[in-house]
């Protein structure tokens, strides 16, 4: 078969059938792939600045990523990550690694130091089960610790990721991991359907939850537990907190999926977004929720987000309801910054968690 002239190019690893690997549970392919550092740095491109790891499963969003890095001197060693969202596989692994699911980044300064001392470590760390271990190990021994960021996400979860990947922190989003392995992030579409289409909703709003109750900003920053851990299937715990689904649908919220993506006046985006209801799913039938199973659209206008405001102190933007009193089937919504002394305190009593 001949590559297509139009496909990124390749690069066949080379043999490693020499290294040392005694990891009864792993893949000497750890090898080849904690090797690729390296090799890629041996071809000698130039103007070279990172060197960005991550498995066959992990999508980047190549924008965000290149934000981050920016934030960084690349003339001085970094090694930007992030951890297991699973606590028993950080155990089992690594607190102090960048794991490979969720991508890493070296600068060049560090991948030239990496690539003296690389192969020796492989097979000093024989048994440790993954590429990103070897490394790790590796990177201990020159003294570089991981800086981690938010954006990473090994993904190590199954089951449902809505609601992990709507409570995303204030941070942009780097990568995520291990689709084959979760539900399809849009309901109704195949996983790699709902990938390209997550491409896209990334930049503009996931999906919009509406609370027909008063709930506080905690609350929402919380994510629902609609997964399980990742080697145990259990209901945790994990590096981050959650809060469990309840079995009344008059307390949990209307959930509405992004539907399309429009352009207005240049610097400005329209996102419309559309009530899903899950097969079986039954309405509250209390009459205070009534007004709020009439909204079937969301209509989410905003200036083109600036991404020079990462480099700030982070905040959540804040938004409000165009519309007002008039909403039915349709609420229009405005998202901007937030003015000064602006908050998100409800003003009437409120669920907490």
């Amino acid at each position: 078969m001949t590559w297509p002239e139009n496909s990124p190019a390749y690069k066949v690893s080379a043999d490693t059938s020499q290294f040392k690997y005694s990891c009864w549970y792993g893949s000497r392919s750890a090898i080849r792939i904690a090797r690729i550092v390296k090799e890629s740095f041996e071809l000698g491109l130039e103007n070279i600045r990172w060197f960005v790891m991550g498995d066959d499963d992990t999508v980047f969003f190549t924008d965000n990523l290149v934000t981050v890095l920016a934030k960084y001197n690349h003339n001085e060693m970094y090694y930007i990550g992030g951890n297991s969202e699973s606590v028993e596989q950080d155990v089992l692994h690594s607190y102090s690694m960048a794991y490979g699911g969720g991508g890493f980044a070296l600068s060049y300064p560090l991948a030239a130091e990496l690539v003296r001392v690389l192969d020796g470590c492989i097979d000093r760390y024989d048994k440790f089960y993954g590429s990103d271990q070897k490394v790790q190990g590796c990177l201990s021994e020159i003294g570089v610790p991981v800086t981690k960021e938010l954006g990473f996400h090994q993904m190590d979860i199954r089951g449902s990721p809505l609601w992990f990947a709507s409570g995303h922190p204030v941070a942009p989003l780097v990568s995520l991991h291990h689709f084959d392995y979760m539900e399809p992030m849009f309901p109704n579409l195949t996983r790699i359907d709902s990938v390209r289409k997550l491409v896209v909703s990334v930049s503009w709003g996931y999906t919009v939850q509406l609370y027909p109750s008063l709930v506080t900003a905690k609350m929402l920053d919380t994510a629902l537990e609609t997964f399980h851990t990742w080697k145990s299937w259990k209901l945790g715990p994990y590096t981050f907190n959650t809060r469990s689904v309840s079995p009344d649908p008059c307390k949990r919220p209307l959930v509405y999926f992004l539907d399309r993506v429009e352009s207005v006046d240049g610097d400005e985006t329209l996102t419309v977004y559309k009530r899903y209801v899950e097969k079986g799913e039954k309405d509250c039938p209390q009459r205070d929720y009534i007004p709020a199973l009439e909204v079937q659209f969301f209509n989410v206008s905003a200036s083109s987000f600036n991404p020079n405001l990462w480099n700030k102190a982070p905040r959540r933007q804040c938004c409000e309801i165009v519309n007002g009193g008039e909403v039915k089937s349709v609420a229009q919504i405005k998202v901007r910054g937030c003015n000064r002394f602006e908050h998100a305190t409800p003003v009437k009593k409120v669920e907490t968690l």
